[in-house]
């Protein structure tokens, strides 16, 4: 935080954060948890929450709904409701908060300031399925595609409404700051997010083999061009996670290849100082997999597109620059070959840390409330 700026001053401002959705607890929450620690005296409400989510965590039971909750099937198919959740944020009572902090990546941007108060937006994306990869989900996601592609056209319109109402954008990284610009003509402040260490296990045994892939089993992972890989070079990879897609992979998956299904934090952090490499193959708009693989000192092979090459460095990962199996199995054995520094990978895990995401983020609000801005990424903030 800018020394010019008392923590006090912060504590002292009345502060609303709308959130989209918890659905699960993934990145995007993981980041909103940090926003409520900088700012404890903060309300927060969210766009619906999923069944089973409501006793979660500390964060999760502070959340009030919005008015889409009430509607039935919300909790169970929340995508179904897209064309609704503009009107749902629009309408939450902002009167009495000096500060509005919208976590968005969908519509917690249609938040309606007061007129004596402020909007900071932080941007995980602008939604990937109005702009980028609208035809990707409209062909993959059943009746919430269909719902999107009837639509997308009202729904882009009102976005860009909404993104006229914001104070100030903060993008979690270059990447969503050049498409903030694109989609909205708007510049961008940039904090990356908070990434943490999984739980270790201490058991400080040799690596193994296997490569990893870890996620959330949807199209845009590619994990496809993993399997392809392990199954020309005949390496046993672990595939941690679920996902609509995991009975076309498995169908594609030779005996090298052995599905885990989802993982506990406990797991995930074992098989993060277990295996050998991790592969990341998609086009991701930060990619925590990647830091927290380096957190505990595992080199990553990635996808040389989106947030990634701005977390990655020559000693922490090895890229492909071609989003198919071939430059990836050629990506994998350069990374086979090569010795690698655990201290060196694990020093760039740690520059993401969470007091570094509440300290910038705490500056980026100084800035906003003081009226003034610093050079940022893309066209200067309105």
């Amino acid at each position: 935080m800018s020394a010019s700026v008392p923590d006090v001053r912060l504590r002292e401002l009345r502060v609303l954060v709308v959130h989209d959705w918890i659905i699960a607890w993934a990145g995007a929450e993981r980041v909103l948890e940090q926003i409520l620690e900088l700012f404890p005296q903060a309300d927060l409400v969210v766009g619906v929450m999923g069944r089973g989510t409501a006793d979660l965590n500390a964060v999760t039971r502070r959340a009030r709904e919005t008015w889409l909750a009430r509607l039935p099937f919300a909790r169970t198919h929340h995508r179904w409701f897209l064309p609704l959740y503009p009107a749902a944020f629009a309408s939450v009572d902002t009167r009495g908060y000096d500060l509005v902090i919208s976590s968005a990546h969908a519509f917690a941007k249609s938040v309606r300031r007061q007129p004596e108060g402020l909007h900071l937006c932080y941007c995980h994306s602008p939604p990937r399925y109005l702009y980028d990869l609208q035809s990707t989900y409209q062909a993959s996601s059943g009746l919430a595609g269909r719902i999107l592609g009837w639509a997308s056209p009202v729904l882009r319109r009102i976005d860009r409404a909404s993104a006229r109402g914001v104070d100030r954008f903060v993008a979690n990284s270059r990447y969503i700051a050049e498409r903030i610009r694109r989609s909205y003509d708007r510049g961008a402040s940039l904090v990356y997010p908070p990434v943490e260490a999984k739980p270790r296990t201490g058991a400080g045994e040799p690596r193994g083999d296997e490569l990893l892939v870890f996620g959330r089993l949807v199209p845009y992972k590619r994990v496809e061009l993993a399997i392809e890989a392990a199954n020309t070079l005949s390496l046993p990879l672990l595939v941690a996670g679920d996902g609509p897609e995991r009975e076309r992979l498995e169908r594609m998956a030779g005996p090298t290849v052995v599905f885990l299904g989802e993982v506990s934090e406990e797991e995930a952090g074992a098989l993060m100082e277990r295996c050998r490499l991790m592969l990341f193959c998609a086009e991701e708009d930060f990619g925590i997999a990647p830091v927290e693989a380096n957190i505990h000192g595992l080199p990553v092979v990635a996808f040389g597109r989106g947030g990634v090459v701005e977390t990655m460095t020559s000693d922490t990962g090895e890229f492909f620059e071609e989003q198919t199996a071939e430059s990836l199995a050629g990506a994998i054995e350069r990374a086979l070959r090569r010795e690698w520094d655990g201290q060196k990978i694990r020093e760039n895990g740690a520059r993401f840390s969470a007091s570094r995401f509440r300290r910038e983020l705490a500056s980026e609000v100084a800035l906003l409330l003081d009226g003034g801005a610093r050079p940022v990424v893309g066209r200067s903030v309105d």
